[in-house]
């Protein structure tokens, strides 16, 4: 059905619902006409920022743009990236698995119907309510509503309300709405970048982040300080994929986003208080996250770097190194991130329960080493930082006499590792054990 059809049948068939809905727009609450129109009329938003980063993943995949207007498979394909998780390319379509908040949608609606109404364009192109219209043509499909469903919308001529006017309305809905809930949603994330970008903001400027994030402070439960550490995220974000030769590829970043804002929480101190060690940290802080490092040890790198400097520069020195033969190729592609398998949902968020995504796969990377190189340093500096009493030091011996009776007991193993080809760095960190034994050794003597 082309825009001409649509419009044209909302025209006609529209009903009057004598009801009003009170919106903020314009700096203004402006009370909007609701009416009543058939959900067939109705055009799902391929552009719905809810959903960017998993749309253009999925299109990637295609291998085209997703065209809901004009192909049903490609219809069929947003409404699971809207309602489903586990999402994969099954031939020319997206498919997943039903999630807990469409079940809960589609009883919802079953139960109550329609609590507020879409926002549509003339055109019947749905610009808040999406998911509910996907649920909506979903159980049509299914045989659960019948072709005479009709829905509550606001009419939103571009005469009166044009882009930017919507624009302004959708930030301050969807992202109010959802921000503080789902704050590790990349979407949510792209659509306040959105709105930065539209309020000038010079990301290399301190002094320009404070002042968006006061004006974007309402979408962020009227916390200044909270919605920096969200732009600081964005910022970080676009650094790292320019830094992959993948400028604007969101995708790629999926389930990323808590790792983001701690290296934007962490060059943040750096920038203002160590500015000629800016370009070094970021470099660490990226290669903690090609390397799959947790969000928690991005800060402890913030704090090594604070109170035991030399142990922070050995271990630039040593990522240095793993990373000598690693170039991002000019043509090279951050791998797309693994959707399929995610049980709940593909921003699941890190707390206590749940354990944190693995990072972006970037190819040929040498994760392994420089992740065995960042945990062994921030092992060593929490160790040493916790040496405060004798009982710590007492406690520090027995878990190195421990690992060291691991090794000696399999024997074969470590045979192995000095003819490896990491041979040579197991010989010389025997050889630091040995040399730690002959000093400790004139200690004991000497008492």
């Amino acid at each position: 059905m082309t825009a001409d059809v649509r419009r044209r049948m909302i025209e006609q068939r529209k009903e009057t619902t004598e009801r009003k809905e009170r919106l903020w727009c314009k700096d203004n609450w402006l009370l909007f006409d609701v009416f009543r129109v058939p959900v067939e009329a109705l055009l799902l938003n391929v552009d719905n920022r809810r959903f960017t980063a998993e749309r253009r993943l999925m299109e990637e995949k295609l291998g085209h743009s997703l065209d809901p207007e004009n192909a049903a498979d490609d219809e069929v394909s947003i409404i699971s990236i809207l309602l489903d998780t586990s999402l994969d390319v099954d031939g020319n379509r997206v498919v997943g698995q039903s999630s807990k908040d469409y079940e809960g949608l589609r009883a919802d609606w079953q139960r109550r119907k329609q609590e507020r109404p879409f926002w549509i364009r003339p055109d019947g192109t749905v610009r808040n309510g999406n998911r509910r219209l996907a649920m909506l043509k979903r159980l049509r499909g299914e045989g659960g509503l019948d072709g005479t469903e009709w829905v509550d919308v606001i009419i939103l001529d571009p005469s009166a309300i044009n882009e930017h006017d919507l624009f302004e309305m959708e930030q301050r809905e969807q992202l109010t709405e959802d921000f503080k809930v789902r704050y590790t949603d990349i979407n949510l994330l792209l659509a306040l970048r959105d709105a930065a970008i539209s309020r000038n903001i010079d990301w290399a400027d301190a002094e320009a982040i404070e002042r968006v994030a006061a004006e974007l402070q309402h979408v962020a439960g009227g916390d200044r300080a909270y919605a920096v550490i969200q732009l600081q995220a964005i910022r970080y974000m676009d650094a790292y994929l320019e830094d992959s030769n993948a400028s604007g590829e969101y995708q790629k970043l999926l389930r990323q986003v808590e790792r983001f804002r701690d290296v934007g929480k962490v060059m943040s101190t750096v920038e203002s208080e160590y500015p000629d060690d800016a370009a070094d940290m970021l470099r660490l802080t990226f290669a903690m996250i090609r390397s799959g490092m947790p969000h928690d040890d991005i800060r402890s790198i913030r704090k090594m770097f604070i109170e035991d400097r030399q142990r922070y520069e050995q271990l630039l020195q040593g990522i240095e190194g793993e990373e000598q033969s690693w170039h991002p190729p000019a043509d090279s592609r951050l791998a797309d991130p693994n959707l399929a398998g995610d049980a709940e949902s593909c921003e699941a968020e890190v707390d206590e329960n749940n354990a944190e995504p693995p990072g972006p796969v970037v190819p040929n990377y040498p994760a392994s080493k420089v992740k065995t190189r960042i945990t062994n340093a921030i092992d060593g500096f929490r160790a040493a930082s916790s040496l405060a009493t004798t009982s710590d030091v007492a406690s520090t011996l027995e878990q190195v006499v421990n690992r060291l009776n691991a090794l000696s007991s399999d024997s074969e193993t470590l045979e192995n590792a000095l003819r490896g080809e990491n041979s040579d760095e197991v010989r010389r960190l025997i050889e630091q054990v040995i040399a730690w034994t002959r000093g400790i050794e004139q200690l004991l003597r000497s008492e």
